[in-house]
Formats: C-alpha cells, sequence, structure tokens
C-alpha cells in the first residue's frame, strides 16, 4: 500500500508539471504570434499611412512642386522620401513651402489612419506658403482635415479673403489682445475687423 501511495503521488505530480510545461508552452507560442502579428500590423498600418500621405500631398501641392513619396521604416520608423523614379530626396532641399506641405500631408495621413476623431490645433497655418500653397490648404485642407479644427492666425494669413472662403466654415472666431500696460492678454469674440466669428473651424 505503502508503494501504491508514493506511485499515485509521483504520477500526480507527474501530470501537474506536465502541465505546467504545456502551459509554458503555450504561452511562448502566443508570444511569438503575438509578435508577428504585431509587425504585420504595423507593416499594414505604415502602408496605409504612406497611401494617405501620397495623395494628400499631391492634393495640396502646386503642379510645379516636387513628387514625393515617403517610404517608413517599420522598426525605427523613420521617414525617407523619393520621387517618381526613386531617387531619394533630402528634406532639407525641400523649400519651405513644400516643407510646411510635407508636415501638413504627414498630419492628415497619420489623422485618418488613427481610426479616431481627434481636433487639430494648428499655430501659424500660413506663415511660410505663397499663395497658390495658400489656396490649397484654404480650399482642400482647413475645412476637411477633422471634425474640429482651431486655427491660430493672424490677419496678415486669414485675411478677409481667405475669412470669407472659410466662413461656412467656421463656427467661432475669438482675437487675443495682448496690452502691454497689464502684460496680459485678453480674449473677446470676433475675428480682428468682424468681431462676429470665432476661428473654430469644423468640417461641414
Amino acid at each position: 500500500m505503502d508503494l501504491v501511495r508514493s506511485i499515485d503521488k509521483l504520477h500526480a505530480r507527474f501530470l501537474d508539471n506536465d502541465s505546467g510545461n504545456r502551459a509554458l508552452e503555450y504561452a511562448h507560442k502566443s508570444l511569438d504570434a503575438l509578435s508577428v502579428f504585431s509587425k504585420r500590423t504595423a507593416i499594414s498600418k505604415i502602408q496605409k499611412i504612406e497611401k494617405e500621405f501620397t495623395l494628400s500631398y499631391q492634393r495640396l501641392s502646386r503642379k510645379e512642386d516636387t513628387h514625393i513619396m515617403p517610404k517608413i521604416d517599420p522598426q525605427s520608423f523613420d521617414v525617407k522620401l523619393f520621387d517618381d523614379f526613386g531617387n531619394k530626396i533630402q528634406k532639407k532641399s525641400l523649400s519651405s513651402g513644400e516643407r510646411q506641405i510635407y508636415a501638413m500631408s504627414i498630419l492628415d495621413a497619420l489623422a485618418k489612419t488613427s481610426g479616431r476623431k481627434l481636433p487639430i490645433i494648428i499655430d501659424t497655418p500660413l506663415g511660410r506658403l505663397d499663395s497658390k500653397h495658400r489656396e490649397k490648404l484654404i480650399s482642400s485642407y482647413f475645412p476637411l482635415a477633422s471634425h474640429q479644427v482651431i486655427l491660430l492666425s493672424t490677419d496678415t494669413e486669414v485675411g478677409k479673403e481667405y475669412f470669407s472662403s472659410l466662413s461656412k466654415h467656421i463656427s467661432h472666431t475669438i482675437t487675443l489682445g495682448y496690452d502691454g500696460e497689464t502684460t496680459s492678454s485678453s480674449a473677446a469674440e470676433g475675428y480682428f475687423w468682424s468681431q462676429e466669428k470665432e476661428v473654430t473651424l469644423h468640417a461641414s
């Protein structure tokens, strides 16, 4: 009977160890599967970002601008730019306007592939752009960038003409005024000359 009890105990211990080993094996296999899934998901998401970036850049840039296509490293997420012939483009070779359009296109691509509705805040939205680039952003980006877009602009950037073009997309405008004597800023309803609308944009 003692021998039988000892055999039973050894058998039970063997089953416990075998169960633990199998659980550990399954855990390792699960981690491997998750790692593969993560890599495939990252590559798929990167491909979507690259596609959306190309479409956005083509929509916002002028015809005479350099045509660029991004390649994002799935490990480091570094962005490299190439032209239509596969030649690498140095970012520093882009004009200031092209660099701003590049940045806007990256933001647009990230927003469209994120799967979430996120507000966008843009400071000095037209500062480094010529008139053609400005018109592209006014007509093709700001009204469609997100459900809520906040522009922090001066009256020389978004003047009366651009303000009029955006007016149907504007829900609020606020003008910030600085008082040198009190060294403080105050907010007032309206946009500079009109004092009637605010600069919080949303897509109609």
